[in-house]
């Protein structure tokens, strides 16, 4: 009986390291992948962020209900950015199995924020607009 249970936890061991090296396992070319796409994600992340801020710097012309709407978005922005950075982060923490999701998330977060800046430019751009109705 006890040898069974040595047998056992032996074959359980043996395919828990088996396992293991399978999730560790990875391709260089998937590796390297990974890696571009988690360069191009922080890139994009920095040129949205800069992007924003020129577009704050000029926002601060704006006058009235137009000024607060930019401002309530560049805040919004900066919240969203704060998470698109955690996304970052756990992307490239995410192991093999969850670089998929990490990956999606990551896309969703910069959607997210093109989204934002996109409509505080048509807001900044279209400064004074509704302020003259």
């Amino acid at each position: 009986m006890l040898r069974k249970f040595g047998m056992a936890i032996i074959c359980t061991a043996v395919l828990a390291v088996f396992s293991l090296a399978t999730v560790m396992a990875e391709t260089p070319a998937a590796a390297a992948q990974r890696q571009e796409e988690e360069k191009a994600a922080e890139k994009r992340l920095t040129e949205l962020d800069r992007k924003m801020n020129e577009l704050s710097s000029e926002a601060k012309k704006a006058e009235g209900k137009t000024q607060a709407e930019l401002n309530k978005l560049y805040e919004e922005f900066k919240k969203q950015q704060g998470e698109a950075k955690g996304s970052l982060e756990k992307l490239r923490k995410s192991t093999n199995e969850s670089w998929e999701k990490a990956k999606k998330n990551m896309d969703k977060s910069l959607e997210d924020l093109n989204g934002l800046y996109e409509r505080s430019k048509a807001k900044a751009k279209g400064n004074g607009k509704d302020e003259a109705k």
